[in-house]
């Protein structure tokens, strides 16, 4: 099973953007549809690139236009390992929340529990503060110094909102819980790391603390029951959940960052001592030397970052569609790796931050379609299909399935379908378009062997489209995100 949520979009527009140094008047921009007349700043290069003649063409844009070129809203929650330290601070929360928006310690006109969220746990900036990341200590010193003391004291997580979503479905799916074994392939910074290892070894921070709860264990493999057990943590025989989460990075700078940022995330050690670091290529990552298999597997890819335009103002002027094709084969490689070191039973899910369906439905299409996968048999499913281990016994197929968003899993979150059809797009270099004669244009191909006949050698097969294939995948099952009409 994989589940798949892509952090992105399903509509995109490519342009050339033009860069005015004396910023001009904003724009006002009418949807025809709905007659609602948007403001879009016009001093920002997405807006710049977004010019009359594509908005006649493509009007349907203009909302996702206008949300891009706004700042990404701050976001946090509160973290979970604990529950009677994550209840006290909902408390806390509400408490701010509640007081008189003129009062020096009220935050209600600034953030709120976001209205799809059952738990009430996650809070984001209100879209009329215009609070972000980058103005929180001008706009509200008060706030920004809530958030540091308890980030630093490890009850809340500085977290943007797509970042959470992959450790929210595996949980929700059975695949992670208490007691799992769970890689993070692509692990840093580690927010995925940190948010895994509060649902797997909950209360490892305090075995003496008095909480009681009754828990449902997923069967993963044939020599797992279903199981529901009461975990009394006031009784002194018990012990806490010794889940694990594996943190991989194959880059030694980043992995050391990584670790940094769990010792001061402000967890205590009891829990941090739950997670193993490691330093290898999520491509050939190895298998267990135990040849028990993993119940979760987080597949957040390296990735183009073009749907991380709102927060990183570098990504818009390097864009080029080179860019998310050079990372496919690579993003193809993790995946089918990570289909390898699953269980059966467990669940994958491949995220990434790009739009470009090249770095995602395509990547999972391909996955699913590059070879027979196989298990050594009789054992659960606990050894791998790596080469040779498999000699001299009885093989099975395994079978992957594109599984639906979980049922219950933040009610009302806007999402959108997988697309079953893309456009592959390179940049020609030497075709012009509307008499620019400085720059060249996107060319889009439809086949592979068009793209060669038009000079472009890196385009690999499995950037293009299958449509039936796709359809028998159940591609749509696939999450886009893009944010909802302001």
């Amino acid at each position: 099973k994989i589940n798949l949520n892509s952090n992105e979009s399903n509509t995109t527009t490519t342009c050339q953007v033009e860069n005015n140094s004396k910023p001009e008047a904003p724009v006002k921009s009418i949807n025809p549809k709905k007659q609602e007349l948007l403001v879009l700043d016009s001093s920002h290069p997405l807006v710049q690139a977004y010019t009359p003649k594509l908005r006649k063409q493509h009007p349907h844009l203009e909302h996702l236009v206008h949300t891009l070129s706004k700042s990404l809203p701050l976001t946090f929650r509160i973290r979970q390992h604990d529950p009677s330290i994550s209840k006290q601070l909902a408390i806390t929360l509400e408490s701010l929340h509640r007081n008189d928006k003129h009062d020096d310690k009220s935050f209600s006109h600034l953030i709120c529990p976001v209205s799809y969220d059952p738990t009430q746990s996650i809070y984001q900036s209100l879209p009329n503060s215009k609070l972000s990341k980058s103005n929180l200590s001008k706009v509200s010193p008060q706030l920004k110094d809530f958030l540091v003391t308890h980030s630093m004291n490890g009850t809340l997580a500085r977290q943007e909102l797509g970042s959470m979503l992959p450790v929210l479905c595996l949980s929700a799916v059975g695949a992670m819980g208490p007691g799992s074994k769970v890689l993070d392939l692509c692990a840093s910074p580690g927010s995925k790391t940190m948010q895994a290892l509060e649902i797997v070894a909950p209360w490892a921070a305090d075995d003496d603390a008095a909480a009681t709860t009754t828990l449902t264990k997923q069967k993963v493999d044939s020599k797992d029951d279903i199981t529901n057990t009461s975990i009394n943590k006031s009784n002194s025989s018990s012990k806490p959940w010794k889940g694990k989460v594996i943190a991989n990075d194959v880059h030694p700078g980043r992995l050391a960052s990584l670790q940094d940022a769990v010792a001061r995330s402000g967890l205590p050690t009891s829990l941090t001592s739950h997670v193993t670091y490691t330093n290898f290529d999520a491509s050939n990552f190895p298998f267990p030397k135990s040849k028990k298999l993993f119940h979760s597997i987080i597949c957040d890819v390296p990735c183009s970052g073009d749907g991380t335009i709102r927060k990183d103002e570098h990504i818009l002027p390097n864009w080029m569609p080179r860019t998310g094709n050079a990372l496919h084969g690579l993003q193809l490689r993790i995946l089918k790796r990570a289909l390898e070191l699953v269980r059966v039973g467990g669940v994958v899910c491949y995220s990434t931050c790009s739009l470009n369906p090249v770095e995602d439905e395509a990547v999972v299409s391909a996955a699913l379609r590059s070879k027979n996968w196989i298990n050594a048999a009789g054992d659960g499913g606990n050894s791998g299909s790596w080469s040779g281990d498999s000699v001299g016994q009885k093989v099975e197929r395994t079978n992957y399935e594109i599984i639906e968003w979980p049922e219950g899993l933040l009610p009302g979150f806007i999402r959108r379908p997988g697309v079953f059809d893309w456009k592959v797009a390179f940049y020609d270099e030497n075709h012009m378009e509307d008499g620019n004669d400085d720059f060249g244009s996107l060319s889009f191909c439809e086949t592979q062997n068009e793209a060669r006949e038009n000079g472009f050698e890196d385009g690999q097969a499995t950037f293009w489209s299958d449509h039936e294939w796709n359809k028998g995948l159940n591609l749509d099952k696939c999450v886009r995100l893009f944010s909802p009409r302001p």
